[in-house]
């Protein structure tokens, strides 16, 4: 069994992948936020800094691409191959409608014609493995089946597949149902994602698929709770409190040679609105994270916030 991290722009950067597999582990391989390419922009700094990281040199780590334009997909690709990653994932599954409205992410599920003329100017000279992260459809939880006999046609090595639609953002509740049916359509192996946000959550989807998935993805349910993927692994958390005061501490020392403190309190309050659910009562945990308007302020907050609330089971 294969556990993966997937990516959260602007949350599960290099820092936090490598403080992660630091402090918590149990995870297979962290897929890096997209890299945004269009042709009237170049990609951000931040964007492409992430890439290059000697922070990913410490995990496996698999950089993503985020575009509808066959030449600046394959001239990153190339890029990253330079740096020496072996695979890149395209991203078809981003549902803001910044990005879909570009014919970008889960803009693109509805367009099969589309996908089809960039994976023909793609892969005659792709230059390295591609997989793909998508969803069910953009509005159609059924746009996904001639998707997947579309993707059957090429040498792709993974379709990781959120079952949401894009539509649903992240409300609602993943449709594990509609991707078991995916399962003896697709030559390609598949990987899951959505709604993993506890063990028990886990093995239940695990044992519905019926042993014919090997690739589980965590994503916000990681981030909520950073130990997630070591207990998925039968890791006994001892002294689990105190590990994750730790990976905190980490944290804040790593942003802190990139960031000057008054920088870093939005970054926290972006990892605080999902850490929060760590603990039992996360609303009460999260408003004195949005009370911390100081950094000393915010110090303390989090310091009472590891000593008086309990953890969730």
């Amino acid at each position: 069994m294969e556990l993966s991290s997937g990516p959260l722009q602007g949350i599960t950067d290099d820092v936090f992948r490598a403080v992660h597999q630091e402090v918590f582990g149990g995870i297979n391989a962290y897929y890096g936020p997209y890299v945004r390419l269009e042709n009237h922009k170049e990609a951000k700094k931040s964007q492409v800094r992430d890439t290059e990281s000697t922070l990913n040199q410490g995990i496996t780590y698999i950089p993503q691409i985020l575009s509808s334009q066959a030449p600046l997909i394959l001239e990153e690709a190339k890029r990253l191959k330079a740096l020496g990653h072996q695979i890149v994932n395209w991203n078809l599954g981003c549902p803001y409608p910044m990005v879909t409205k570009r014919n970008m992410g889960a803009g693109l599920l509805n367009q099969s014609s589309l996908i089809k003329e960039i994976l023909d100017a793609l892969m005659p000279e792709f230059p390295m493995a591609l997989s793909i992260k998508c969803r069910l459809g953009l509005e159609s939880n059924t746009d996904i089946f001639p998707l997947i006999d579309l993707f059957n046609q090429y040498a792709i090595k993974e379709i990781i597949v959120h079952a949401r639609t894009g539509k649903q953002m992240y409300k609602g509740s993943a449709d594990a149902g509609i991707f078991k049916e995916l399962i003896p359509l697709s030559r390609h192996p598949l990987g899951y994602n959505g709604d993993i946000n506890s063990v028990e959550k886990f093995q239940y989807i695990q044992e519905s698929m019926e042993g014919k998935i090997n690739h589980f993805m965590l994503g916000r349910g990681l981030i909520m709770k950073p130990h997630l993927a070591s207990a998925i692994q039968g890791e006994e958390l001892c002294h689990l409190k105190t590990k994750l005061d730790t990976f905190h501490q980490k944290l804040i020392r790593a942003y802190l040679h990139r960031y000057q403190e008054h920088q870093l309190l939005p970054k926290m309050r972006g990892i605080w609105e999902f850490l929060s659910h760590s603990f039992s009562d996360p609303h009460k945990v999260f408003k004195l994270i949005k009370k911390s308007k100081s950094w000393n302020t915010y110090q303390k907050n989090t310091s009472q916030i590891f000593h008086q609330f309990e953890l969730c089971e």
